[in-house]
C-alpha cells in the first residue's frame, strides 16, 4: 500500500506510469475506498477532509490568479464608489460591467470578440464578470442592499494583498463545492462531475505533465455515469471542461493553450490543458494508494 500525503509530484518513474493510465482507465481506481470517501464532501465541511491548501501564497503566482484578481477589482470598485449598481434582475449595471471588463485579464476570453458582438455590455455578455459577481456573493464578500452591491467586512479584508491565501481558499471552496457550475454551461448534467470533484482533483494531480485534450482527461479522471451516454456526445467533455478545467485555469492551477489555425476565432479552436507548477505547490492530498500506478505485470 502506498501513501500520498504531500501532494508533491511523484518521482519520474511513478509519473511515467501514471501517465500510462490515461489509456488504462480510471486513475481513481488506484485509491482505497476510505481515500475515495475522504475526497468527497461530507455534511458540514467546506472542503473534503483529504484535501488541504498550502497556507502561504506569498510570492506565489496564485495570488494574482485571474479569479482572485477580478474579485479584488470588483470589491475595490464597490468600496470606491459606495457600492456597485444593480439592475432590477440583480445583475451589475452596464457602467460597472464595462469598467470591470476594461480592467480585467482573463485567460481564453476574447475581449475583441465580445465588443464586436455587443453594442453595449450587459453582465450576461461578460462571463468573467457575471461569474465573479455570483461567486463573490456566494462567498459573502459582497452583499446586496437595495439596488447596491456593497463590500462586506470580510470581503474588504480579503481584498488586501496579505490575505491572498485566505481569499484563494475561500474562492476555491466556494466555486467547487458551493456553486452549481451547470448554471453557466446549461449542460443537462446538474451534479456531474462536481459531485466528486475532489476525486477528479487528485486524479489530475497524477495524470502527468503533458498537454491533454479535455476528453482525454475526462475519461481518466471522472467517475462515469450511465446518463452521460445519453444526449449529445459532446456534452460530457464540454461539462468537464466548463466545471473543472476552466475553473482550475482561473486559479492558475492549470495552463491552457489554443491549438489549430491561429487566425480562426477562439471558439473554433481546440484547447489543451496541463498542470501548472502551482498545482502541486498549493494542493495537498492525504490519501492511500492500494494499487500501484501503471499496468499490471
Amino acid at each position: 500500500m502506498h501513501r500520498v500525503g504531500t501532494g508533491r509530484p511523484p518521482a519520474s518513474g511513478e509519473m511515467m506510469q501514471a501517465m500510462i493510465l490515461l489509456a488504462d482507465l480510471p486513475i481513481w481506481a488506484m485509491l482505497t475506498p476510505p481515500s475515495l470517501d475522504a475526497l468527497l464532501l461530507s455534511r458540514g465541511q467546506a472542503m473534503p477532509r483529504a484535501i488541504t491548501l498550502v497556507p502561504d501564497l506569498n510570492g506565489i503566482s496564485g495570488a494574482d490568479a485571474p479569479l482572485l484578481a477580478t474579485t479584488r477589482l470588483m470589491i475595490r470598485r464597490a468600496q470606491g464608489i459606495n457600492g456597485l449598481t444593480l439592475t432590477a434582475t440583480g445583475a451589475l449595471s452596464r457602467a460597472d460591467v464595462r469598467a470591470l471588463f476594461d480592467a480585467m485579464s482573463w485567460p481564453g476570453y476574447d475581449k475583441g470578440n465580445a465588443l464586436a458582438m455587443n453594442k453595449v455590455l450587459n453582465e450576461a455578455d461578460v462571463l468573467p464578470v457575471e461569474l465573479t459577481r455570483l461567486i463573490a456573493q456566494t462567498a459573502k464578500l459582497l452583499r446586496k442592499r437595495e439596488k447596491r452591491l456593497l463590500a462586506t467586512k470580510s470581503g474588504s479584508g480579503l481584498a488586501e494583498p496579505e490575505a491572498a491565501a485566505e481569499l484563494f481558499a475561500k474562492l476555491f471552496a466556494t466555486i467547487f463545492w458551493q456553486t452549481n457550475l451547470s448554471y453557466f454551461d446549461r449542460v443537462p448534467f446538474e451534479a456531474w462531475p462536481q459531485n466528486h470533484v475532489g476525486i477528479v482533483l487528485w486524479c489530475l494531480s497524477v495524470a502527468g505533465e503533458g498537454w491533454f485534450m479535455p476528453e482525454d482527461l475526462m475519461r481518466s479522471c471522472t467517475v462515469w455515469e450511465p446518463a452521460l451516454d445519453e444526449g449529445h456526445s459532446d456534452f460530457p467533455a464540454y461539462a468537464f471542461e466548463s466545471r473543472v478545467l476552466r475553473p482550475l485555469n482561473w486559479f492558475g492551477l492549470l495552463e491552457m493553450r489554443m491549438i489549430g489555425d491561429a487566425n480562426a476565432p477562439t471558439w473554433q479552436r481546440d484547447r489543451q490543458y496541463r498542470k501548472a507548477a502551482l498545482f502541486d505547490r498549493v494542493l495537498r492530498f492525504d490519501v492511500q494508494v492500494a494499487k500501484p500506478p501503471g499496468p499490471a505485470h
